[in-house]
C-alpha cells in the first residue's frame, strides 16, 4: 500500500552488512554468517544425530537438570549481524526481518540434517500484555509464524502465556533469572497440549532460563516432550 511505497521511500530497504539495496540481507552476506551445529542445550556440548537420538539431544549427564528434550539455536549472538538483525526486529520493529530470519533458520534445519517432529506443536516464548502493547508485536511469535509456515507445523500461539510482568533477562544474572521468571507463566489450555510434543520458539537464548521455566510449566500441565529452538544463542 501507500504507506509501505512511503516507508520504503524514506527507508529503502538495504543489507544490513553490506548495505547493499534491495534486501535485509544480501545473498553474499547471508552465505558468510557461520551456522552453528546442534548443541545439547546445557552444556553446549556437540550432540549431532545418534541412532534414534535426535541432533541437539540433551546430552545424558545434563537430562536431569533441564525439562528440554532437545534444542536447536543455530546462529551466535556475537554475530554482528545476527546481533544488529535481532536488535532491529525487537527494539526498531522492522518486521520484515522476522520472515527473513524463520527463512535463515529453516535453511540451517536443512544444512545440519536436524528434523523437527511434524506432529510437534510450536509454541513461542509470550511476551507480557504490557509489553507487546508498546511493541505492536512478540517477535518471538512473529518468527514462530514464519517457522511453522515453511516446515507445515501447528502454531499454538496462545497456548502459553505470560501471566506475571518480569524485569528484563538481559541484565541479570543466572539465578536472578530463574528467581525473576518463577510464576511468569501459565498453560491456557492444557488440552491442546496433552501428551504432544511442544516446540518452543525464541529470538535468543542466552542462558536459557526463560525456556527452561516455559518448558517446566507445560511439563507440569501434560506435555510430552519439549524441544527448544532459537535463532540465535
Amino acid at each position: 500500500g501507500v504507506k509501505t511505497w512511503i516507508l520504503d521511500l524514506l527507508f529503502p530497504i538495504a543489507c544490513l552488512s553490506c548495505g547493499e539495496k534491495g534486501a535485509y540481507l544480501c545473498p553474499a552476506c547471508r552465505d558468510a554468517i557461520p551456522v552453528l551445529p546442534p548443541a545439547c542445550f546445557v552444556c553446549k556440548k556437540l550432540t549431532p544425530q545418534d541412532g534414534k537420538a535426535p541432533a541437539g539431544r540433551t546430552c545424558k549427564a545434563c537430562r536431569k537438570k533441564s525439562s528440554i528434550y532437545a534444542s536447536f539455536s543455530p546462529f551466535s549472538y556475537g554475530h554482528p549481524v545476527i546481533r544488529n538483525a535481532l536488535h532491529h526486529l525487537k527494539y526498531r520493529r522492522v518486521r520484515g526481518l522476522a520472515p527473513l530470519l524463520g527463512a535463515m533458520f529453516c535453511s540451517s534445519l536443512a544444512f545440519h540434517r536436524v528434523a523437527l517432529p511434524r506432529d510437534a506443536l510450536l509454541i513461542p516464548i509470550p511476551t507480557h500484555k504490557s509489553r507487546e502493547r508498546v511493541r505492536g508485536f512478540n517477535q518471538a511469535r512473529l518468527i514462530a509464524d514464519e517457522i511453522a509456515g515453511k516446515l507445515g507445523l501447528t502454531l499454538g500461539a496462545d497456548v502459553l502465556r505470560k501471566i506475571k510482568k518480569t524485569a528484563p533477562q538481559m541484565e541479570l544474572l543466572r539465578e536472578a533469572r530463574l528467581a525473576n521468571l518463577a510464576g511468569a507463566f501459565a498453560v491456557s489450555d492444557p488440552n491442546a497440549i496433552r501428551n504432544r510434543t511442544c516446540i518452543l520458539v525464541d529470538d535468543i537464548k542466552t542462558t536459557g532460563a526463560t525456556l527452561e521455566e516455559a518448558a517446566r510449566v507445560l511439563k507440569n500441565a501434560g506435555a510430552r516432550k519439549i524441544r527448544a529452538i532459537t535463532v540465535a544463542r
